[in-house]
């Protein structure tokens, strides 16, 4: 099919994703990391009907790194913050481990698997490694989404599940960024070498980019002239990024962060960007399932099983330990750790990124990673959730059940 008229299919997913979200911010139907798009997205690439061809995915992939680019800037305004209050430190720094500890287990099973799967060199297995611990350490935001749309006091237990879930996506964000430090730079870019650099530019220019940002808002206060600023910043970043070979997604993060930390009204921001995450997420959701290659053969499915696997091998015992650390006072069950499987836009982001980046085999198993991790965090995650709230007596069984987050958050 015609890049074009795929485009068209894009921008109208992009407005009814944004469609489905009611006025009251109550979603109309859908899963919580848009799963559904992202089969649809499988079936209409080249291993379904063929409708979306390698050449069209190629065609789009500026568009593609833009959108995923964004949904890293989406988190980078959030971190810290669930439901627009500050997460206290003491969740936030357990959600780091919990991220970093899933990051880890994953990269490691990634390093020691890899010689038995592919042959692959010293480096490229390092980096496959990275990619899949970037792959496997999200944990989606599920639970703010779950806390705003549901009747009645906020509860102590969605509201530790959302603080646990808020810190680590800065995780899976700096894993690409080094990811990206470590790996031989494209023709044409203009930095050579330096992987300590190439790291340190990487966030140096989403220092500067959020910096810049901050104080062009803090000037004009229209919200049209904002949306300029903002668009103008965020493309200017993947623009530089595109350019030395770094990262997009990891500098529109720390710009993300950097703006909500310098601007005037940060909450304003986050408010204004927030609207975008649906229209952006579902597109690049739906790329993303198209872009799915088995070529790997059985590499393919070790990875598709392992990642889930070691997730949940990491995040079930950390889960009945934050238990009784950071979960004092709140009524949880020992399988409070299955309740923390959802992955997101973030991880998606990753997959994606990964895949646009690496030609190879590294690039095709990382994305395979990310989008197993979607969806049996989608099967595992929400459902678990959902039972740790009924035994703390907190769902009242008429609350709505999971609906589509705002994954930009996640």
């Amino acid at each position: 099919m015609n890049a074009y008229a795929i485009l068209v299919g894009l921008l109208l997913l992009a407005w009814a994703g944004d469609a489905l979200v009611k006025p009251a911010g109550r979603r109309a139907f859908g899963l919580s990391s848009g799963t559904e798009f992202l089969l649809g997205g499988i079936l209409l690439g080249p291993l379904g009907l063929g409708t979306i061809s390698r050449g069209t995915l190629e065609a789009l992939s500026p568009l593609t790194a833009v959108g995923a680019a964004w949904l890293g800037l989406l988190a980078g305004t959030h971190l810290g913050f669930a439901d627009n209050r500050r997460v206290p430190l003491k969740h936030f720094f357990a959600g780091l481990l919990l991220g970093a500890a899933a990051f880890a287990a994953c990269a490691l099973a990634g390093w020691a698997l890899a010689p038995r799967i592919l042959p692959l060199d010293d480096d490229s297995r390092l980096l496959l490694a990275l990619g899949l611990g970037a792959a496997g350490s999200e944990t989606a935001r599920a639970a703010v989404v779950w806390s705003a749309e549901r009747e009645g006091p906020r509860s102590p237990l969605l509201d530790l599940f959302a603080d646990l879930a808020e810190a680590d996506d800065v995780v899976p964000l700096v894993g690409l960024a080094a990811l990206f430090a470590l790996a031989p730079r494209p023709e044409g870019t203009a930095l050579a070498g330096a992987p300590g650099l190439a790291l340190v530019l990487t966030l140096g220019l989403g220092v500067c980019l959020g910096a810049i940002g901050a104080a062009l808002t803090r000037v004009e206060a229209r919200a049209t002239e904002r949306w300029g600023v903002l668009l103008g910043t965020a493309l200017l970043g993947v623009g530089l990024s595109a350019r030395l070979g770094l990262a997009a997604p990891a500098a529109l993060f720390v710009m993300g962060l950097t703006l909500n930390q310098l601007a005037e009204d940060g909450a304003v921001l986050r408010q204004m960007l927030d609207r975008t995450t649906r229209p952006v997420l579902l597109p690049v959701v739906a790329l993303a399932g198209a872009s799915l290659d088995l070529r790997d053969g059985r590499a393919v499915w070790w990875v598709v099983a392992a990642v889930p696997l070691v997730r949940l091998a990491v995040k079930l015992p950390l889960g009945a330990l934050f238990r009784g650390v950071v979960g004092r006072g709140v009524q949880t069950s020992r399988w409070m750790g299955l309740g923390l499987m959802s992955s997101g836009a973030i991880t998606v982001c990753v997959g994606i990124t990964a895949a646009e980046r690496f030609d190879g085999p590294v690039g095709r198993l990382v994305l395979a990673a990310a989008l197993s991790s979607v969806v049996v965090g989608e099967l595992v995650g929400p459902p678990a959730l959902q039972r740790e709230l009924k035994l703390a007596g907190d769902w009242t069984g008429d609350a709505p059940g999971p609906r589509p987050a705002e994954e930009g958050r996640s």
